[in-house]
């Protein structure tokens, strides 16, 4: 009862952490027993994270706690890890006899033989971390090329990740590539998770600028064209044609002046001519 106790606090504070609004009045010993078979599976030495179906758990708990879905399947899988974590510490602290209970009814002759077999087990734990040291240092060197290897590779599959950020996926996903670019195509990484791995560029403070010695360069290397300034540009007027004075009709010059109305005369025949009268007196000459 105590572990269902610590697995339903620990849900419900990591839910309502992601969720605000979640109701979790749902959550029955059905749930329960389900989340704790997820959890025994997780605790074994046998059980890694690519054995644990992150999308099936995420759809499980939709499917009871709506909004479930909209946290990061990275989140989940670690928040499970680290209950699992904390549920084999509280089954060991069960399992282990108060202080002072067994050791009274043994005799001294039991203690003397557990104590050397205490002493043998621990040399040959000194001898096999050795024997063992020696091998650790050799693939330390091949572990830490293949992980550069698979750095490489995810920065160059996507751009936009650092080298830090494909490190911390490489090191979620153990080392398998196929996982890591999984998560990374997912979205899943989340920059505020890897915040603490970024490099904190420092903050430099800069000089406050010198006017004076702005004032000086501008002064020595800009051209400053004061007699342009000072000159005042007058464009000139258009020149206008000359006025034609000269005026046609029908192809012959009616006036030199440049008169726009003329009085048009008719021109009369000779016959018309000859009908006229002239009515002015004849002159009378006076002779000496």
């Amino acid at each position: 009862m105590a572990l269902d106790k610590l697995i339903h606090k620990s849900l419900t504070e990591f839910v309502h952490l992601y969720v605000p609004g979640a109701d979790l009045s749902v959550v029955d010993e059905v749930v329960l027993s389900y989340i704790t078979g997820v959890l025994e599976e997780l605790g074994s030495p046998y059980c890694s994270e690519e054995n644990f179906d992150v999308e099936m758990f995420v759809e499980m708990m939709e499917a009871y706690v709506p909004g479930f879905a909209e946290i990061s399947s990275v989140t989940v899988c670690e928040m499970m890890f680290d209950l699992a974590a904390q549920l084999n510490e509280a089954r060991n602290k069960e399992n282990v006899p108060p202080q002072g209970s067994s050791g009274d009814d043994r005799s001294p002759t039991e203690e003397l033989v557990s104590e050397r077999e205490e002493k043998e087990t621990a040399e040959q734990a000194k001898e096999a971390g050795a024997q063992t040291a020696g091998a650790e240092g050799a693939t330390a060197k091949e572990d830490s090329a293949q992980v550069q290897d698979g750095v490489q590779l995810l920065v160059e599959m996507f751009p936009s990740c650092r080298a830090s950020e494909a490190h911390h996926v490489l090191s979620m996903a153990k080392g398998n590539m196929e996982y890591a670019v999984q998560l990374l195509m997912e979205g899943a990484m989340n920059l505020s998770e890897t915040s603490a791995t970024k490099e904190v560029p420092l903050k430099t403070s800069l000089p406050a600028p010198d006017k004076k010695l702005k004032a000086s360069i501008l002064e020595k290397y800009m051209m400053v064209d004061n007699e342009e300034d000072l000159k005042v540009h007058k464009p000139l007027a258009p020149k206008e044609a000359p006025k034609k004075l000269v005026r046609y009709i029908d192809n012959q010059v009616v006036s030199t002046k440049g008169e726009r109305f003329t009085q048009a005369k008719k021109s009369e025949s000779e016959e018309m001519k000859k009908t006229y009268i002239n009515l002015k007196p004849a002159r009378k000459y006076k002779f000496h």
